[in-house]
């Protein structure tokens, strides 16, 4: 009577078979859950960034002269910008500072409301919220790019040192990296603010 059974040639063979599928199969499915969690982190990281970035905009859209009657933007780098806009709504202009910090890589927002009469800053007051974390801008790609009036959409930007009073508008580039050891590394978000009321084309 003919043996219709596997033999143990044949059993080994589909053990190594299942073995080799099950493998594929679990290496598939954690590439898929890899993808599928860097692409949530990359859109996450895209929401809050242009969250942030409107609030941004809308401060700096908004500069005005200092509570002493000083200049609206105080100082510019390609990292820092201290300007003055009513971020409180109580008519009197308060000193607001965004800086990147590439230690930490953290862009934060300094305030010093104005207090007092006549309005003074006391810069020992500066008060601080981190913004944003997880910012890879390297020397390569500032975090603030600034432009004179002539500015249409190609030009280039205005050279180290800058001239303050020139300055009309601002463009902020933010690269955020959450987790370098997934694709996609890096998110950039960009946008810009004009200074409305340093407006001098109209």
């Amino acid at each position: 009577m003919k043996n219709s059974g596997f033999s143990i040639i044949e059993f080994l063979f589909a053990i190594v078979i299942a073995t080799v599928i099950g493998f594929i199969i679990t290496l598939f499915a954690k590439n898929i859950i890899s993808l599928n969690a860097s692409a949530q982190s990359s859109m996450t990281a895209m929401l809050e960034g242009r969250k942030i970035l409107s609030v941004m905009v809308a401060e700096l859209r908004s500069t005005i002269p200092s509570a002493l009657g000083s200049y609206p933007i105080e100082a510019v780098s390609t990292s820092t910008i201290i300007f003055f806009a009513d971020i409180n709504s109580d008519d009197i202009a308060d000193r607001v500072r965004y800086f990147f910090d590439p230690v930490t890589r953290l862009v934060q927002r300094g305030v010093v409301l104005a207090a007092g009469e006549p309005p003074t800053y006391d810069l020992g007051a500066e008060s601080f919220s981190t913004i944003m974390t997880d910012v890879a801008n390297g020397t390569s790609t500032p975090l603030f790019d600034y432009y004179d009036g002539n500015y249409a959409g190609a030009s280039a930007p205005l050279s180290i040192p800058l001239n303050i009073p020139a300055i009309r508008l601002v463009r902020i580039t933010i690269k955020i990296e959450r987790d370098p050891n997934r694709a996609p590394e890096l998110t950039t978000l960009t946008s810009q603010a004009a200074f409305r009321n340093l407006k001098d084309n109209l």
